[in-house]
């Protein structure tokens, strides 16, 4: 089942027993400590996941309502040295594709084809790299469709008709022209 959404997000109308309870809910589930707004030292001398901390810090701080608490701290960390990563993935990406263009002038097939394995491998590193990041964006509502809440509530089960309803049914189904079952 998806978690709930915070009651931020939450946009249809709810009674003030509803708004209660799960405000109730929130406040057992939050952490004494905020969330740091300057990096952690764990991303201390990685300037893209620094810089991605502190954007999401100052994000995170301009909504009204809690999305993130410490408890996300090390979701954010990751999702922040997984930013980092995707850039140099790129960077290197771009020198190898360079590579691969120089290459095709001097005609070295041998060298072409090796550089351009080198591109198809950063490529598929990089889109492995981002879909994890987009399952770390859900996590973190940093999506359109995770701020939605396009998660389907639970269905409950029908209950099982008992016996006078059946033969109901069955009296119905005659009358308006079936056989009955």
């Amino acid at each position: 089942m998806p978690a709930r959404k915070p009651k931020a997000l939450i946009v249809r109308h709810e009674t003030a027993a509803e708004k209660s309870r799960r405000e109730s809910g929130e406040m057992a589930m939050r952490p004494n400590r905020e969330l740091p707004l300057n990096a952690p030292s764990r991303l201390r001398g990685h300037e893209i996941a620094e810089a991605t901390w502190r954007r999401l810090m100052r994000e995170f701080m301009s909504i009204e309502g809690e999305i993130v608490t410490r408890l996300d701290f090390d979701l954010l960390a990751d999702y922040c040295i997984l930013i980092e990563q995707i850039h140099e993935l790129d960077a290197m990406r771009k020198t190898a594709h360079d590579r691969w263009r120089e290459l095709l002038k001097d005609q070295s097939d041998e060298k072409v084809i090796e550089a351009c394995d080198m591109v198809v491998k950063l490529d598929s590193r990089a889109d492995r790299k981002r879909a994890l990041l987009l399952q770390l964006r859900q996590s973190l509502y940093l999506t359109p469709r995770a701020r939605a809440g396009v998660a389907p509530s639970k269905k409950e089960a029908d209950e099982p008709k008992d016996e006078l309803e059946m033969l109901l049914d069955d009296v119905n189904d005659f009358v308006n022209g079936g056989s009955g079952k």
